[in-house]
């Protein structure tokens, strides 16, 4: 059993940012999250992290509740997260920035080499400050800091956000064989549809803080889900 997000509400204060949302993503699988900016689905993604504290509802992760659980802890657990925003150290070398994950990982753990094989890059430039880096060499560290810590779960919150499209080929590259062949279940925060519908196994379209539509990618009208991504 994988993630499970049932019937979550989300307020900042007096506004209520998620309705109800309910979200699934299985080992092996991609569920991607489309909408336009402002729908809550970072929000979502923070909740599903411990970032945001859920006012209704549960999030449960390999058949445990861990809604009341703390950001650590969820990282512990084998949850990763590569927020919008990459949310890089600018000061600390790539190696640096590598080992910051290490705090979620067992004791003694060092950065797998799995990490640099995934992004070759990385390793040409461990001494390198991430700050000195492109912004689609600092997407790539951020998701390789997320896979240092050998997580189970891997929500990635608009991962091709700035990026020159040689290096979203290689980004979802990297995603696809991670669900595909390392059985990682994958959650992808996305606008456009069209990288989605070609990676994606599941979709859930959200509008409004809600889930407006949602289902396996083969089960979805391509029109329809378009019409919704203009609301």
């Amino acid at each position: 059993m994988g993630l499970r997000v049932e019937a979550v509400d989300l307020s900042y204060g007096a506004s209520r940012c998620l309705r109800g949302v309910s979200l699934e993503a299985d080992p092996g699988r991609i569920t991607c999250v489309l909408g336009r900016n402002g729908v809550g689905k970072s929000s979502l993604m923070r909740s599903i992290v411990g970032l945001e504290r859920v006012g209704r509802g549960r999030v449960l992760w390999e058949g445990r509740d861990v809604t009341a659980m703390p950001p650590s802890e969820r990282a512990r657990a084998g949850i990763g997260y590569v927020p919008q925003g990459r949310e890089i150290f600018p000061f600390l070398t790539v190696q640096e920035n590598l080992e910051t994950a290490l705090a979620a990982a067992p004791r003694g753990a060092r950065v797998p080499e799995e990490v640099f094989a995934l992004f070759p890059i990385l390793k040409q430039f461990l001494r390198r400050r991430g700050g000195d880096l492109s912004g689609g060499q600092q997407q790539q560290l951020a998701i390789a800091r997320a896979l240092t810590a050998q997580p189970r779960l891997l929500i990635l919150d608009e991962p091709t956000e700035g990026i020159q499209p040689s290096i979203i080929k290689d980004i979802a590259r990297v995603i696809r064989l991670l669900a595909r062949e390392r059985g990682l279940a994958v959650v992808l925060v996305e606008q456009y549809f069209e990288f989605a519908r070609d990676l994606a196994d599941r979709i859930a379209v959200m509008v409004r803080g809600e889930v407006a539509l949602g289902g396996p990618v083969d089960s979805l009208e391509d029109e329809a889900v378009r019409r919704l991504l203009t609301v």
